[in-house]
C-alpha cells in the first residue's frame, strides 16, 4: 500500500499538527517519513522461481516421464514466469524475504531518510526521525546527537515503535502515528526542553514516499 492511500488528507494534516505541538514543548526538531517499501527485492522472485521449476520438473517426471525435452523446457519456462506473477504481490512477496532483510532494508533505509530530509542538518544535534516502512512492518526511530546525550543508558524510543505499530495492526496507523509523535514530545520534552532561541529548523514534518 502507498502511504497516501493509508494516510489521507485529514490524516497528514493531524500528523503535521501533532508534529507542531509536541515540538513547541522541546527544542526537538520530529520528522516523520512513511515509505512504502525500502527495497524492491526482486531475488524473491527468483527464489520462488527456482522452487516452482524445480517442482514442475519433478511433477513432470512422476506424471508424464516420456515428455519431449522442448515440452519440458516449456514447462519450466511457464514455472518460472508464474512465480514472478505471484511474486508480485506483496503480501506474497513478504513471505519470501527473511526478517533479517527486512530489518536491514529498513534500517538502511532509515539512514537514509535521517540524512536526506534535515534530520542530521540542526544546528543543535536535535534531530530524531520516526521512520514508518509499511512493506516490512518496521518502525525505526533515529535521533541526533544531543538527542542520543540526553537519553539515559536504559531509556529508549521503544514504546515510540510499538505506538505506531500498534496502529497499522488495528487498522488505525494515523492514530497510531499521532500517538508515537505525542510519546516522542512526551521524552524530547524531559531531556531537551525548549531554548530561549529555539526555531522550528524543519518546517516539513511529515515526509510521504510512494
Amino acid at each position: 500500500m502507498r502511504p497516501s492511500d493509508l494516510l489521507g488528507e485529514r490524516d497528514r494534516e493531524r500528523i503535521e499538527a501533532a508534529v507542531r505541538e509536541a515540538e513547541r514543548g522541546t527544542a526537538g526538531e520530529i520528522v516523520v517519513a512513511v515509505v512504502r517499501a525500502c527495497d524492491e527485492y526482486g531475488s524473491a522472485g527468483w527464489r520462488l522461481a527456482a522452487l516452482l521449476a524445480a517442482l514442475a520438473l519433478l511433477g513432470v517426471a512422476i506424471v508424464a516421464p516420456d515428455l519431449r525435452l522442448a515440452a519440458i523446457l516449456g514447462v519450466q519456462v511457464a514455472a518460472v514466469a508464474l512465480a514472478h506473477a505471484v511474486a508480485r504481490v506483496p503480501a506474497i512477496r513478504r513471505l519470501l524475504v527473511s526478517e533479517a532483510q527486512l530489518q536491514a532494508s529498513a534500517e538502511r533505509e532509515a539512514l537514509r531518510a535521517f540524512a536526506q530530509h534535515g534530520v542530521r542538518k540542526t544546528r543543535a544535534g536535535t534531530g530524531i526521525l520516526i521512520f514508518v516502512a509499511l512493506f516490512e512492518r518496521r518502525v525505526v526511530v533515529l535521533g541526533d546527537e544531543a538527542v542520543e546525550r540526553a537519553l539515559g543508558p536504559d531509556e529508549s524510543f521503544a514504546q515510540v515503535v510499538e505506538l505506531v505499530l500498534s496502529g497499522i495492526r488495528r487498522r488505525s496507523a494515523a492514530d497510531g502515528i499521532v500517538e508515537a509523535v505525542e510519546r516522542c514530545g512526551a521524552i524530547l520534552a524531559r531531556v531537551l526542553p525548549p531554548e530561549a532561541d529555539d526555531r522550528d529548523e524543519i518546517p516539513r514534518g511529515l515526509v510521504l514516499e510512494d
